[in-house]
């Protein structure tokens, strides 16, 4: 089952939220979890979590936002991180305590599929999506920083087989069939930087608008994907920072 939970963060006086703070907390989430867990998730080529820091401007405080994909990923670091009231940053050398933990939405793959693709599910006709967090694709052994729709539709269908209990979407080129059914109508994308240690992968942010195309059962599909993406996040390392979205089908 997809969770959210959002944790009201209070840094130390005069710290503030950076865009590479997603990494240091993925440290600490590390330790928190223990070190067999840890092992399990290295283990996995695809992380059953995404999480990643923002500072929400109308609660004047930094909410780090936490996301899983099944239930193993549940009881494995949502439970422990709902009994944990502060972290300790290494990397910053200061701790970090929790005022406020709450889960902000759940829904079953098998809601969710019954929301989108069931045969009284309204018809879905495009999508808002914001890339909150620097996105970026790795392709040929070079990180791809342009915003291609082929490649998170890929990015969204593998992460939805990958974790999905209610049924998997596959076919020949699928992802690039999907592709050419949605239009885009207005961007606003601009090149950001993510920086990972002594390590700087570039990748994209901003907004787009989009319309779906085709038949009814093509457009949901893709809203279906699309929301979500709201907890699988989009692109590589969604784990330590990168690739989140907020996506409103419509």
């Amino acid at each position: 089952m997809p969770v959210s939970m959002e944790i009201v963060l209070k840094l130390p006086k005069n710290e503030k939220v950076h865009r590479a703070m997603g990494s240091i907390l993925q440290g600490a989430l590390m330790e928190i979890i223990g070190v067999e867990t840890s092992k399990e998730l290295h283990a996995e080529d695809s992380r059953p979590y995404t999480q990643f820091i923002y500072f929400d401007k109308n609660k004047n405080v930094p909410i780090w936002r936490v996301n899983v994909l099944n239930d193993w990923a549940c009881e494995k670091i949502l439970v422990p991180l709902e009994h944990q009231r502060q972290i300790f940053l290494r990397h910053k050398n200061y701790r970090v305590d929790f005022l406020e933990h709450q889960i902000i939405s759940e829904e079953s793959y098998d809601n969710l599929a019954e929301r989108f693709m069931s045969n009284n599910a309204p018809i879905i006709n495009g999508v808002a999506a914001d890339f909150l967090t620097t996105t970026s694709f790795r392709r040929s052994g070079r990180y791809v920083i342009f915003p291609e729709i082929y490649l998170i539709v890929q990015s969204l269908l593998n992460r939805w087989n990958n974790f999905s209990d209610s049924f998997t979407v596959e076919g020949e080129d699928l992802p690039h069939i999907l592709a050419d059914f949605i239009k885009i109508q207005e961007y606003n994308f601009y090149n950001q930087s993510f920086l990972l240690e002594h390590q700087k992968i570039d990748g994209f942010c901003g907004k787009m608008n989009a319309i779906f195309e085709g038949e009814r059962t093509t457009k949901n599909l893709l809203g279906l994907l699309f929301e979500y993406a709201n907890y699988s996040g989009v692109g590589i390392k969604t784990a330590i920072g990168m690739g989140a979205i907020k996506s409103n089908v419509k």
